[in-house]
């Protein structure tokens, strides 16, 4: 059959009609990613950050080529080898272990500088995982700084636009900012303890670990299955006065007898109160206490470190996020972390996120579009494997 006797065929016009519709939405589809691509840039304040560079790999654009110059005094100076100019700019600045969190910060600063003032960018998005200061959202006493409003008013001098930041200590931060998108948590430890449930088959008792983490037990609670939940307590403690992160156990509220405890938090620094409130769960007969937290501090007091009183304490498995990325490679490495902590990769949602502000739309909109959350995150590490 030549072409004269198929051109006459319905079947197969109406074959060709789609194959040429498909590949013009193809084409149209490739043209637009390209210009979308080129329509951004990613800038890493650390060099080897490896949350950094898991964004710029889901994103397919490498890293902007820059470096920070220290100088023998002391002295630095930052330099960007690429032509930004125009560009929507997202500079990912996350802490490094150790590390002090106003030299992370005045280096992002500096960073920012140089990108309004000499590279004239066309617009600068801050993506800080781990806000600096968060938890100085408030005073307790008199003649006390509000030190998170200092870190917005800084960036904001220095030429931010908007900032991405993943689970804020208290919301009320997000005034402080013109513009702002906080990518929560719950969404994804939602996911993760759902499989768990879909696996094991055990309900869980949220248990918030003090009166502060009241809001962080209800936004879990929205993320999980009603099936997956089986009650809910609380903790009640009070902080030892003239201690910094010491707290004192005062009551246990809640039916936790013969099932699995889970405890969520925002910040883990030395634990004492997430090992308390675990202690205090097993005491009142809980058969098993998961923990998740979005950010990983983990120093040590008391004479031990941070990985020895986990080990010793009664949480069975705790869930970190990678927000603050050389901590978790830490743990990668230690027997004793790696027994008990399980490591989700956030690097994917931070992706998203960036794709989802830089197209238009909003965090929560892009949350509910996406029906299997596990498309967020991955498991770089289990708990006891």
């Amino acid at each position: 059959m030549d072409f004269s006797e198929l051109k006459d065929n319905p079947q197969f016009r109406i074959w060709f009609e789609q194959m040429i519709d498909e590949r013009v939405q193809d084409a149209l589809s490739k043209e637009r990613e390209r210009r979308l691509r080129g329509s951004f840039a990613l800038i890493s304040v650390r060099e080897n950050d490896a949350l950094a560079e898991g964004i710029a790999e889901f994103l397919g654009k490498p890293l902007v080529d820059s470096e920070l110059l220290v100088f023998g005094d002391g002295e630095k100076k930052t330099v960007i080898k690429e032509n930004l100019s125009g560009k929507h700019v997202y500079v990912i600045a996350t802490v490094g272990q150790g590390e002090d969190p106003d030299v992370s910060f005045a280096n992002t600063c500096k960073y920012l500088s140089t990108l309004s003032r000499t590279c004239k960018v066309g617009h600068v998005t801050v993506v800080a995982p781990c806000l600096w200061y968060q938890a100085q959202d408030k005073t307790h006493a008199r003649r006390e700084p509000i030190s998170v409003r200092d870190i917005a008013d800084d960036a904001r001098r220095r030429g931010m636009h908007h900032i991405m930041v993943v689970e804020l200590h208290s919301e009320q931060i997000e005034i402080a900012f013109d513009s702002f998108d906080h990518l929560k948590v719950t969404p994804l430890i939602g996911d993760y303890l759902s499989k768990y449930y879909q696996k094991n088959g055990e309900p869980f008792c949220l248990i918030s670990p003090d009166d502060g983490g009241v809001r962080m037990r209800e936004d879990l609670y929205k993320n999980l299955p009603n099936e997956c939940v089986a009650g809910q307590a609380a903790v009640h403690q009070l902080r030892v006065r003239g201690e910094t992160d010491k707290k004192e156990l005062i009551d246990f509220v809640g039916e936790v007898d013969g099932q699995v405890g889970v405890i969520f938090d925002d910040l883990l620094r030395s634990g004492s109160t997430l090992f308390q409130s675990a202690k205090a769960a097993k005491k009142h007969g809980a058969k098993k206490v998961i923990a998740a937290v979005a950010h990983f501090y983990g120093f040590g007091s008391s004479g031990k470190s941070f990985e020895e009183k986990l080990v010793e304490s009664d949480v069975d498995e705790l869930i970190v996020t990678n927000t603050r990325p050389d901590h978790v490679q830490a743990m990668m490495e230690s027997p004793g972390y790696r027994s008990k902590v399980t490591i989700l990769d956030i690097s994917p949602y931070i992706a998203r996120s960036i794709r989802n502000y830089q197209t238009g739309g909003t965090i929560k909109d892009m949350i509910n579009r996406v029906g299997d959350h596990s498309e967020f995150y991955r498991v770089i590490q289990r708990a006891g494997e």
